[in-house]
């Protein structure tokens, strides 16, 4: 289909748009829950500058950097629109003339799905991550951690600082820097701690779930990484991987990572990490 039109139930606000959308997908989180009294929201990404409006949306900032529009007659939402992308509308699906138009791909933010809505589309069902602080309940993400890089035992030299990570040091992370993790149905599948340095945001204790390897996740952590950068006006990604672990190396290269440099821990006379950063 060439584009598509749609509007608001009382026909007060009118929009329509040339060519294909961007994207469609549902969204699960709370915001979007609370602002359609819908227990899932199904969005389409459309280029603003192809986007046409007649009559006049009410604008409401419903959270920093997020402008959601509705008619002011009927309550209708209508869109959706984020700095993050400031090129980009996302218009509510169930507004459309024909909303049979245009076919769902994937469903964001799962982990804030309802448990009581099953949904067997098989479609991919993407996470998002959520900053966890000093009073969370830690364990999870501690064991995570602990058995993402319990392989590496024996294999670097010297052994990971990751083995001896424990609760209050990882609740002095999460207070300190920031401790993300993102989880499926309440359990951790990926975890991260960024911390501010100069000039770039670090990436550090990259973990995610042996199960749910293959799955994208820590490509998602990352971009989420990038985004956090750009907040905090850092230009760059860091992350260190030990020189032992190819594998690592060819992953983060795939994430568009460039090694930047080899560095010795103490006592050592030779490289034991290397230091990759990526443009953000």
């Amino acid at each position: 289909m060439n584009g598509g039109r749609g509007g608001c139930l009382c026909g007060a606000v009118r929009y329509t748009f040339d060519g294909p959308p961007a994207w469609m997908a549902f969204c699960h989180c709370e915001s979007c829950r609370r602002a359609t009294g819908a227990p899932v929201a199904a969005f389409l990404g459309v280029d603003r500058a192809r986007l046409h409006w007649t009559g006049e949306r009410a604008l409401h900032a419903s959270s920093p950097g997020v402008v959601r529009g509705f008619c002011a007659r009927c309550g209708t939402p209508l869109s959706y629109e984020t700095a993050e992308r400031p090129g980009e509308t996302d218009l509510h699906a169930g507004t459309l003339d024909d909303p049979a138009a245009f076919v769902p791909a994937a469903h964001e933010n799962w982990n804030g799905h309802l448990p009581w809505l099953a949904l067997g589309d098989g479609l991919p069902r993407h996470l998002t991550p959520r900053r966890l602080g000093p009073d969370d309940d830690l364990a999870p993400v501690l064991a995570l951690i602990h058995a993402a890089f319990a392989p590496m035992a024996g294999l670097v030299d010297p052994p990971s600082s990751a083995a001896a990570l424990d609760a209050a040091a990882l609740g002095a992370m999460a207070r300190d820097a920031e401790l993300w993790v993102m989880e499926d149905d309440g359990a951790p599948v990926a975890a991260m701690i960024l911390s501010p340095r100069p000039g770039c945001l670090h990436v550090g204790k990259l973990a995610v779930a042996a199960d749910r390897r293959g799955e994208g996740h820590a490509r998602r952590m990352i971009d989420h990484a990038a985004r956090r950068a750009r907040a905090l006006g850092l230009g760059q990604l860091e992350l260190q991987a030990r020189v032992e672990l190819a594998g690592n190396h060819a992953a983060f290269r795939a994430l568009g990572f460039v090694e930047a440099g080899r560095t010795a821990h103490p006592g050592y006379d030779r490289p034991t990490s290397i230091t990759f950063r990526r443009p953000v």
